[in-house]
C-alpha cells in the first residue's frame, strides 16, 4: 500500500488513546460534515462502545435538540443498541462483535441527528410558510391564495408555496428561502426549471433580510424577485405582477 493510500486512510479513520480509552474518528458523518467519534472502553474481555452524546450535541448545534430524544430511541432500537436520553451505546460487547459495535453505533448516531435535523427544518419551514401564507392572503384575499399549487416547469413538476392566482390565470409564487446553500440552490433550481416554461409566472423568494444573502445567494434574482418579509403590500402587490 502506498504511502499516499496510508496517509488518507489516517486522516478519514484514526485512532487514539485518551485517559486509558480508546477514541476513534470514523469517516461517517453528521449533517454539520464533522465525523463521528466512538469511544471504547474495556472491563475485563468485554467493551463499552459509544458516540460520548456526539449525536445530541449535533442536534444542540442545530437547534434540533427537542426532536432528537424520540427518534435517538427508535434508531437505537433498529440498530439494536442503547440510547440513554445523551449517548447512543454498545453494552459488554465481546471481541468477536466489537467491529459491528462500532459501526452500528457511528451510524446510528449520524442517522438519528440527521433525521432530527431535518424534521427541525422542515418543522420551521412550515411555520415560515405559514407566516407568508397569512401575510399574502391578507394582501390579496382568501379566494386568491392557495398554500401550494403544483407548477410544471420545462424538466419537472413542482409543488409551489403561497401562490396567487388571478383572474386572469396568472400565477405568483411566493416561496420561503433562507441563507443556506441547500435552500439557496432548491429554490434557484426550482425557479430556473419554472421560468423557462412559462415567462408569465411571478417568482418570488421571501427571505427575512436580504442584507444576511451573500453573492451566491444574490443570484436568486437572476430568475425570480427577493422579497423581504418586511415588505408593505404595495411591494408584495407591485412584485407580484412583475412576472
Amino acid at each position: 500500500m502506498g504511502r499516499r493510500v496510508r496517509d488518507a486512510l489516517t486522516r478519514i479513520a484514526a485512532v487514539r488513546d485518551l485517559d486509558g480509552r480508546t477514541v476513534i474518528d470514523v469517516p461517517i458523518m453528521y449533517p454539520s460534515g464533522a465525523t463521528a467519534v466512538v469511544d471504547i472502553s474495556r472491563n475485563g474481555d468485554r467493551y463499552w462502545v459509544s458516540d460520548m452524546g456526539r449525536g445530541h450535541v449535533e442536534c444542540e448545534m442545530s437547534g434540533a435538540e427537542s426532536f432528537y430524544g424520540k427518534i435517538a430511541s427508535r434508531v437505537a432500537d433498529d440498530f439494536g443498541i442503547g440510547f440513554d436520553g445523551d449517548a447512543m451505546f454498545a453494552l459488554w460487547v465481546t471481541s468477536a462483535r466489537l467491529e459491528s459495535a462500532i459501526v452500528c453505533v457511528a451510524n446510528a448516531s449520524s442517522q438519528a441527528s440527521s433525521e432530527a435535523v431535518r424534521q427541525a427544518i422542515d418543522t420551521k419551514l412550515r411555520a415560515q410558510n405559514e407566516r407568508i401564507f397569512e401575510r399574502i392572503r391578507t394582501v390579496f384575499g382568501e379566494q386568491s391564495v392557495a398554500r401550494s399549487v403544483d407548477i410544471t416547469g420545462r424538466h419537472a413538476s413542482w409543488e409551489a408555496r403561497n401562490v396567487v392566482v388571478f383572474s386572469d390565470r396568472r400565477k405568483a409564487i411566493f416561496e420561503h428561502m433562507t441563507s443556506h446553500p441547500n435552500s439557496v440552490s432548491s429554490k434557484f433550481l426550482m425557479f430556473t426549471d419554472i421560468k423557462s416554461a412559462d415567462l408569465g409566472i411571478s417568482l418570488n423568494a421571501m427571505v427575512r433580510d436580504i442584507r444576511n444573502l451573500d453573492e451566491k445567494a444574490q443570484m436568486i434574482a437572476d430568475v425570480g424577485n427577493i422579497i423581504q418579509m418586511s415588505a408593505t403590500d404595495e411591494q408584495i402587490i407591485r412584485y407580484a405582477r412583475a412576472a
